[in-house]
């Protein structure tokens, strides 16, 4: 949608944009898109965990760095695969300082603010990004001393679940932010499922460096994986860690794997006692008045608990 509105300055002006197969609706618009770039590269994921899978996951590897040493014109070395994966693993750590600082009553962030840190750790240079997400975090710290917070205490704490939120992917945290509660946490790649681990570069090869960053991914519990056990385990150990009062699952439209996923989260975590709200949405504003009813329902039942 991006490349054919032509509003994505990132797309227009790189020299390659890579792929991942991990659900149906991305595998066939990337025959639209393949003609519409000049140079398109898919890369092959595993859909379960197994030693296969990581096998085929760390070949894909292999033919990517290829690629990106023929664009580039550098040889990938051991030296500067280390120096990435530090300079990452810096980034997730930053990241995962500001989650855990939203523990905190008064949240001294709100989820939608949260939200944007996580979407720009995407775009930005991860050194300065690093920096920024630090010194951010160092306000946040006062503001917990102090306490100073965003929302009132009594402000009921959500968790949302579910597909990851690109920007300009704004539409629930907003309706959520505004119907009496305040999300502090996201089960979700872009949020804390993306950024949880880290990967353990003890080795000195590229052979062993990538094996490291294979055993990285394979911790993710994407819902693209099937059975996906852990991220059950995860959500309510979100939950249980950040005090959430309940979880919103959020399925954007025609992503099968969450949406589908959904039912099984919503039943294990009820199962737990745990409230739940399921929604299925899109970009558009059309249905806004229909969630932020849903919403604040959920949010008022919450509140008589």
């Amino acid at each position: 949608g991006f490349k054919l509105g032509k509003v994505c300055p990132y797309i227009e002006a790189c020299d390659i944009v890579v792929g991942e197969n991990t659900c149906d609706g991305k595998k066939k618009s990337y025959e639209i898109l393949s003609g519409l770039l000049k140079d398109f590269y898919v890369i092959d994921l595993p859909q379960m965990k197994s030693d296969e899978g990581k096998k085929l996951l760390k070949q894909e590897y292999k033919k990517f760095m290829t690629k990106l040493e023929q664009i580039s014109g550098k040889k990938i070395t051991a030296d500067s695969l280390k120096k990435g994966i530090e300079i990452t693993n810096a980034k997730r750590n930053a990241v995962k300082r500001l989650a855990t600082l939203r523990k905190a009553n008064p949240v001294p962030i709100s989820g939608l603010d949260a939200l944007l840190v996580n979407q720009v750790f995407f775009y930005d240079d991860p050194v300065r990004f690093t920096e920024s997400v630090n010194k951010l975090c160092d306000e946040l710290e006062e503001r917990i001393k102090n306490k100073v917070g965003v929302f009132p205490e009594h402000t009921k704490r959500l968790v949302i679940s579910g597909c990851p939120m690109a920007v300009p992917n704004w539409k629930v945290p907003w309706i959520i932010e505004t119907s009496g509660a305040t999300i502090v946490g996201e089960e979700s790649c872009v949020g804390e499922r993306g950024t949880q681990w880290i990967t353990e570069a003890r080795d000195n090869t590229v052979d062993e460096l990538l094996d490291a960053i294979v055993e990285r991914y394979f911790q993710i519990d994407c819902a693209i994986f099937t059975p996906n056990p852990s991220r059950l385990e995860h959500i309510k150990s979100m939950v249980k860690e950040l005090k959430a009062d309940g979880v919103i699952h959020y399925g954007l439209q025609f992503c099968q794997p969450y949406i589908i996923e959904s039912h099984t989260v919503e039943n294990s975590l009820e199962a737990d006692g745990i409230p739940t709200l399921r929604i299925e949405t899109d970009y558009g504003q059309e249905d806004a008045g229909q969630l932020k009813t849903r919403i604040e329902a959920f949010v008022e039942m919450l509140g008589n608990k």
